[in-house]
């Protein structure tokens, strides 16, 4: 992705901070477009390439002494939905979120990664003032449900002088190479089973409902 569309992006998620909860969503709906449709491009225009991954352990999007599994979670969704692979790693006391890929699809994940944190954040603390970190946990991981099915069920209209099956199988081997660079140079084991609380995971699911119908729009 170039660096104008990139800039492009994070100016659109710019205004996803707003405190008007539909422009925030379109601003995040357009700049996912935008991601989709340069990484495409990009992808085809690369041909037989082979693509360059890295494992970017040394600049984590995100770093805690506790880091919040809702967070783990909506970083795995934007990976996958973005060519790339999220998972944790510990040291010392903290543990970060790494994500693998290659730059231009990770730096286009970190910046829908931090504008959605703040809007699940902002859907929390709006439905559930004075409720406990487990209640609001809970809702923020049923939240983050409601924009995976969004980002599993949207719709990615190819290049217009491509045709759907070259786009299919460039996105089909691109991660082909991917599952194949995490097999070759990580360990990954799967995460924890998590407990919720299943009201309030419940009331994530659907306060968030506007904004992931208009992701997969």
């Amino acid at each position: 992705m170039a660096a104008d569309v990139l800039d492009r992006v994070r100016k659109l998620l710019a205004l996803a901070t707003s405190p008007n909860v539909h422009e925030a969503a379109a601003a995040a709906a357009r700049a996912q477009r935008l991601i989709d449709e340069h990484r495409l491009q990009d992808l085809l225009a690369a041909e037989d390439a082979a693509p360059e991954f890295d494992d970017a352990r040394d600049e984590p999007i995100e770093t805690s002494k506790r880091l919040r599994p809702w967070k783990a979670a909506l970083a795995n969704v934007l990976a996958d939905a973005s060519g790339c692979v999220a998972y944790t790693l510990k040291r010392g006391r903290e543990q970060s979120i790494v994500l693998v890929g290659r730059e231009q699809d990770r730096q286009a994940v970190t910046a829908m990664y931090r504008a959605l944190v703040a809007q699940v954040e902002w859907l929390s603390a709006t439905h559930g003032p004075g409720e406990s970190k487990k209640w609001h946990a809970s809702f923020r991981l049923g939240a983050v449900h409601s924009i995976r099915v969004a980002m599993d069920e949207r719709s990615t209209p190819p290049p217009t002088d491509q045709t759907p099956g070259l786009v299919h199988t460039a996105l089909v081997a691109q991660r082909d190479a991917l599952n194949q660079f995490v097999s070759d140079h990580l360990h990954l084991r799967p995460g924890k089973r998590l407990t919720v609380l299943g009201s309030a995971w419940e009331q994530g699911r659907e306060a968030s409902l506007g904004l992931a119908d208009t992701l997969k729009s």
